[in-house]
């Protein structure tokens, strides 16, 4: 892959999102393209690409969030009235499925110093 450098202080990064972070001015946010949605939702995409990138080995994580980004495009654009549901949704889901791995490190890490103990 790339390698990704600042050029003005040369100093080398794993990605372009650490790359991005470190060229924004200290005392701003974090940079976070968004797309405004019809019903003026914005969708944050620079926090789904980021998402997708950090958990490219998550399978799970990456189809949960996938499928509820494209319900939620779909109902922003029909005005449905479920947007708020189907957000609320997403949030669970994911917070759920960060529990989910979370719990299982725990328990490999407990299982890990067990074994060698």
């Amino acid at each position: 892959m790339d390698d990704y450098f600042c050029e003005e202080c040369g100093e080398h990064f794993e990605d372009a999102f650490d790359l991005v972070d470190h060229n924004t001015p200290e005392g701003e946010e974090e940079f976070d393209p968004s797309l405004v949605l019809p019903n003026g939702y914005h969708l944050q995409i620079g926090s789904l690409l980021r998402f997708f990138y950090h958990n490219a080995d998550n399978p799970e994580q990456i189809k949960q969030i996938s499928q509820s980004t494209y319900v939620t495009l779909f109902a922003a654009e029909r005005n449905l009235d479920i947007l708020t549901d189907l957000i609320e949704d997403v949030v669970v889901k994911s917070e759920m499925l960060r529990f989910d791995d979370s719990l299982k490190q725990l328990l490999e890490d407990k299982t890990d110093d067990e074994g060698g103990a």
